[in-house]
């Protein structure tokens, strides 16, 4: 007799618990920052001045599209021009201007490319950025500042031809915020770095619940039915997920839930506490088994053996457990709440007449000292939920102590006695 077994069973939804806790925080993770880098074709900047979607044109663009080129790009760019190594970088400034012109095809920087500017339907008219991590360039020997809105262009001259690339810092740790992201944001493999991580974790914690040993059952096994408690892991699922996920998608990140509407992430935590809660009573349940012997009946958990001896039993009694008077008139009160509120459907008036009714059976056993012992059979309805409870009846009367057939009526949650 041991309750090695059904140790299994809390490992089982540590390792789902671990999957989702670490899997979504790391799926919904978004990079503190990117570098987007942009061709610059000045010749058809200067061009552009005279372009207007309204067809009317200042006269400060008139003035800036007569001026030299030179003279042009030194007021456009502030002065603020990096010359670098043609040998160095040419092949890169190549290779970014095909992507950033729309020949990705042609670039190995393809993947590189925002969703929103490869979406055929809106095919963009002038080049667009690609994206780079701040460690796969050495932006700050250029003289780029690692801040919002910081910008620098580089110049490389290759065989008299120069050409122009425009680099811009972009933090994602001020600019995604609750509900929101940068329009044109890194592609996913860039803006969620570690989002196929998340997933394996997930799959991971999924994979070590559903083949994790069991324990055998057998067919005299006194223990609850497993199809009850896989549904009541769902439903563990469920709430964990929706409400601890939540924080990280209303914020927009795994960071920006602790800086951005933490109070928000607080609440929608402390709603997910009840999926962590039920997972734990669930390997409980679950870990849960009589064994009988003619001196003693003895309960099987995960937390060890308790033994229950015959002899030392003072009394035996069936008992029907109801929800505190408080949790009752708490879903009375919602139901009524709704009701005023003009809602038509019946699911909180079901709700508050499910919470008032709901009854669970089972037996109070009392020693000659320290709190009484309750084992729960039936559900809220009164079906059985523990296989051949009957041999536990017949084992008591068996042993010459003699069960209060009248049932007395307690209040309380049956995970919490």
């Amino acid at each position: 007799m041991t309750a090695a077994s059904g140790v299994i069973e809390l490992w089982r939804r540590v390792a789902l618990l671990l999957g989702i806790l670490v899997g979504l925080a790391l799926f919904f993770y978004v990079a503190p920052a990117m570098i987007s880098v942009t061709a610059v074709d000045w010749e058809q900047e200067q061009a552009d001045e005279l372009k207007s979607s309204s067809g009317f044109v200042t006269g400060e663009d008139r003035r800036l599209s007569q001026l030299p080129l030179t003279e042009y790009i030194a007021l456009k760019t502030e002065g603020n021009v990096k010359e670098v190594n043609p040998e160095q970088w040419t092949d890169f400034f190549a290779k970014v201007s095909l992507a950033s012109n729309g020949q990705w095809n042609n670039s190995p920087y393809e993947n590189r490319i925002s969703k929103q500017d490869k979406d055929p339907f809106w095919k963009p008219t002038r080049p667009v950025p690609v994206f780079f991590k701040p460690e796969e360039l050495p932006y700050q020997e250029w003289g780029l500042v690692p801040a919002e809105n910081a910008r620098i262009f580089l110049a490389v001259n290759n065989e008299g031809i120069t050409s122009y690339l425009r680099l811009d810092y972009e933090d994602y740790q001020s600019t995604v915020t609750a509900m929101s992201k940068p329009y044109r944001a890194a592609p996913g493999w860039l803006y969620h770095p570690y989002r196929l991580l998340g997933i394996g974790f997930i799959i991971t914690g999924l994979l070590f619940y559903l083949f994790l040993p069991r324990r055998k059952r057998q067919p005299e096994d006194i223990a609850y039915a497993s199809g009850r408690l896989i549904a009541g892991d769902i439903v563990a699922l469920i709430i964990l997920v929706l409400f601890y996920g939540l924080a990280f998608l209303i914020n927009g990140g795994t960071v920006q839930s602790v800086t951005g509407l933490w109070p928000i992430s607080l609440i929608m935590w402390f709603f997910a506490l009840f999926g962590v809660l039920l997972l734990y009573y669930s390997a409980w349940y679950a870990s849960y088994q009589i064994e009988l012997t003619p001196e003693a009946l003895y309960l099987v958990t995960f937390k060890g053996v308790r033994e229950c001896c015959f002899n030392e039993m003072a009394s035996v009694e069936l008992v029907s457990l109801r929800n505190p008077g408080w949790f009752r008139k708490l879903f009375i009160a919602l139901a009524l709440l709704s009701l005023v509120g003009g809602r038509s459907s019946p699911q909180p008036a079901g709700s508050a007449l499910l919470a008032a009714s709901a009854a669970y059976d089972g037996l109070e056993i009392r020693g000659h000292g320290g709190k009484p012992i309750y084992i729960w059979f039936t559900d809220q309805m009164g079906h059985t939920i523990i296989p051949n409870f009957d041999r536990v009846l017949q084992a008591i009367h068996k042993a010459g102590i003699q069960i209060k057939e009248e049932t007395r009526e307690i209040e309380g949650f049956s995970m919490f006695m």
